[in-house]
């Protein structure tokens, strides 16, 4: 490869930090409840639909973790039975009687901390009040130790066919310093146990780069998930946040952590090539390595392509027919009316988390002159091989698919300057 490792001082690690990016050009309109109720009353378009249920608690905080979630202290009763009830309120609007849904994503903290009968209230007031395609995807995050078959049965019953599971890694010293309930052996076990039970997608996260973690540690994660033909994997770098157990706890591994760019490139190569050796499995978006017949990960896909992503839940937030949306609290919300520029450019970031881009469905929500940019850009990135430019496509290398969400940032910075003039 070229020298590829200092293209950027900081490596971007999520779609997360993208966010913000428009705001700095363009300001999106704030607007109110009663705004936002009126849009629900109107016809819904043909865009793509998903719902994200949020359940902010955890039994247990992992080090790393800085989400919008606590740890439990009592009962989940009167949640649940909110959840529900906000189900029995929009059941009852235009946008969800006239809508069909292709996913919905209960995530958190960890929403399989509900006992079976809080699942049960939920998910009947959901199979109640939405309805959903034929090929639609239901997804829970979910820890091991959070699961029981009586759990599982409730959650089959009721549609549920994707389970996405934190393990972050199966090295033993890895699960230590990650917080994480069980060895590496145990959680195999437990994981080969599940997938037989389970009819559906059994998909983990894998976490890597946590201090001194070794290539064989890494290659090690990979072939298990192979060895347990998992549906997909997440494969994020550490992310050390502000306000997690581990920023607290190791303040001078959290610089090396950010700033060893070399470690962080050559653990993801060795995973990234570990996966794909036998060819069973590909790259299905930035940070997702999927098995051939296994996981489509159509949440990502609706959100990612400009589709609807309906919030329920404290800590929950989405787009609704171009309406911005954030859960504060069970009574507190703030919706702002997006701009057309924030509609296109969040669709551009969007495609840009996958590792085909193909150049037919840029020009739909680039202006000519726009695309032009996004061309020029392209071809700055080929020359430094990151890009692959195909006849109908930008096929992004090994190298892009590394830095993905930093092209994703550098792009849309470049044409809003030239939009704007910056």
């Amino acid at each position: 490869m070229k020298d590829n490792l200092m293209l950027f001082e900081k490596r971007f690690k999520s779609h997360h930090d993208s966010s913000g990016i428009i705001n700095r050009y363009i300001s999106s309109e704030k607007i109110g409840k009663e705004d936002f109720e009126k849009v629900l009353e109107l016809q819904p378009d043909k865009r793509k639909k998903a719902i994200y249920v949020h359940t902010p608690y955890c039994d247990k905080i992992c080090s790393f973790c800085n989400l919008n979630r606590k740890q439990i202290d009592g009962s989940l009763d009167s949640y649940a039975e909110y959840i529900a009830s906000e189900f029995e309120k929009y059941g009852k609007t235009r946008y969800f009687q006239e809508s069909t849904f292709d996913v919905i994503f209960f995530g958190g903290g960890t929403p399989t901390v509900y006992k079976p009968q809080q699942l049960e209230l939920i998910l009947k007031s959901i199979k109640e009040n939405v309805k959903l395609s034929d090929n639609y995807e239901f997804t829970f995050e979910t820890t091991l130790h959070n699961l029981n078959e009586e759990k599982l049965k409730v959650m089959m019953e009721y549609g549920v066919n994707r389970l996405s599971v934190g393990i972050q890694t199966f090295s033993e010293r890895g699960r230590v310093f990650y917080n994480r309930t069980y060895g590496k052996e145990e959680v195999k076990k437990r994981l080969k146990n599940l997938k037989d039970f389970f009819k559906g997608d059994v998909c983990i996260d894998i976490i890597y780069n946590f201090p001194d973690q070794t290539i064989e540690e890494v290659i090690e994660d990979a072939r298990i998930v192979k060895e347990l033909g998992l549906s997909s994997t997440s494969f994020y770098s550490l992310m050390v946040h502000e306000g997690s157990k581990l920023s607290k706890d190791i303040e001078a591994e959290r610089v090396k952590l950010e700033e060893d760019m070399k470690k962080d490139y050559i653990l993801y190569q060795h995973f990234m090539d570990e996966m794909l050796r036998e060819n069973k499995y590909h790259v299905l978006e930035l940070t997702k390595i999927a098995k051939n017949d296994g996981d489509n990960y159509q949440y990502i896909k609706v959100r990612n392509t400009g589709g609807d992503t309906f919030p329920i839940g404290v800590g929950a937030g989405g787009s609704v027919q171009g309406v911005g949306v954030y859960r504060m609290g069970k009574d507190m919300a703030f919706y702002s009316k997006q701009s057309e520029y924030h509609l296109k450019f969040g669709k551009l970031s969007g495609i840009m988390q996958f590792p085909i881009i193909y150049k037919e469905d840029i020009k739909n929500i680039l202006t000519e002159e726009e695309y032009k940019h996004f061309s020029k850009k392209m071809k700055e990135y080929e020359e430094k091989d990151l890009v692959v430019e195909k006849e109908k496509s930008f096929d992004l290398t090994k190298d892009g698919i590394f830095w993905g969400n930093n092209l994703s940032i550098d792009i849309i910075e470049y044409i809003l300057d030239k939009v704007f003039n910056k």
